[in-house]
C-alpha cells in the first residue's frame, strides 16, 4: 500500500506536533477557539502512523471538534524494529496502557471536556480503541473504521494471532464479551463489505451479539457497509463519522 502524507496548511485547523511521557502526538483544533472542545483521540492502523492520518483528522476537525493522534508502538516516531502482525497484540495492549496518561494530558492540558471525549480507529487502531472504550467506562462514544470489536472471534477466524503472554488481557478488554461496560453507550462501525484485512462479518456477529442490551436505545448503536470497499476509509466514511458525532458527542 502507498501511503502519502498531507502536508498542505489549513487556515481553519492548527496542527501542533507534541509529545507525553514516550508518546509522541498530533493534535489538531480550530484556530482561535477557546473553551472546552469535544475531543476526539484517533488510533491509526499497522504499517501507519500519525502523519499518514492528517488529511482525516483536519477533516474531523474542522467540524468543531479537538482530534489527538497518538503514534503506536512501533510505528511512526516510535518505530525501532521491523514490525509485522506477530507485534500486534504488545502494540495494542501498549496504546490501552497509554491511554491513561493521553486522556488525562487532553484534559489537563488541551482543555478537552471530560464529558465529550470519543476514541476511534481505523483497523489495528479500531480494535485498540474498542479496548480502550472498555478501560475507560467515562468516554462517551466508540466508532471504527475497518476494524473488530469481537476480538476473540477474530483469533478464531486467524485474523489476529493466537497469544498466550495477552490472553488474559484479550479476555479483559474484548469488546464483545463485556456487554455491561458498554449498555447505552454510543458506538458507531464503517466497513467495507469486501474487506479482506478484516472480514465485515466479525463486526456483524459483535452488532448481533450487543443488540439486544440497546433495546431501549437503538439508535446508540449502528453498523454502516460500504459495498465495493476493501480495507480503506473512504470519504463517505468520513461524512457518515462525522454526522454520527454531531449526534452523539
Amino acid at each position: 500500500m502507498e501511503w502519502s502524507i498531507f502536508r498542505q496548511e489549513n487556515p481553519f485547523v492548527m496542527i501542533t506536533e507534541e509529545k507525553v511521557d514516550d508518546i509522541p502526538y498530533l493534535r489538531f483544533n480550530l484556530k482561535e477557539y477557546t473553551g472546552v472542545l469535544p475531543t476526539v483521540i484517533y488510533y491509526h492502523g499497522l504499517y501507519s502512523s500519525k502523519d499518514f492520518i492528517r488529511f482525516q483528522a483536519m477533516t474531523i476537525a474542522s467540524f468543531g471538534y479537538q482530534v489527538i493522534v497518538p503514534d503506536a508502538l512501533y510505528h511512526g516516531e516510535r518505530e525501532s524494529i521491523e514490525y509485522d502482525v506477530k507485534y500486534i497484540w504488545e502494540i495494542i495492549f501498549k496504546s490501552i496502557q497509554e491511554s491513561d496518561v493521553l486522556i488525562k494530558n487532553a484534559i489537563e492540558k488541551h482543555d478537552a471536556d471530560p464529558t465529550r471525549i470519543a476514541v476511534m480507529g481505523s483497523s489495528m487502531g479500531a480494535i485498540t480503541a474498542g479496548g480502550v472504550f472498555i478501560k475507560h467506562d467515562d468516554l462517551k462514544c466508540l466508532a471504527g473504521f475497518n476494524g473488530a470489536f469481537a476480538w476473540q472471534e477474530c483469533i478464531k477466524m486467524n485474523v489476529l494471532p493466537l497469544s498466550e503472554l495477552y490472553k488474559d488481557e484479550i479476555e479483559m478488554y474484548d469488546p464483545m464479551t463485556h456487554e455491561e461496560k458498554i449498555k447505552d453507550r454510543a458506538i458507531s462501525i464503517f466497513h467495507g463489505v469486501e474487506d479482506t484485512s478484516i472480514p465485515i462479518e466479525i463486526q456483524r456477529k459483535f452488532v448481533d451479539r450487543i443488540r439486544p442490551i440497546y433495546t431501549n436505545n437503538q439508535e446508540k448503536l449502528q453498523i454502516i457497509e460500504f459495498s465495493n470497499v476493501n480495507h480503506r476509509v473512504t470519504t463517505s466514511m468520513l461524512e457518515n463519522l462525522i454526522t454520527w458525532l454531531k449526534a452523539n458527542l
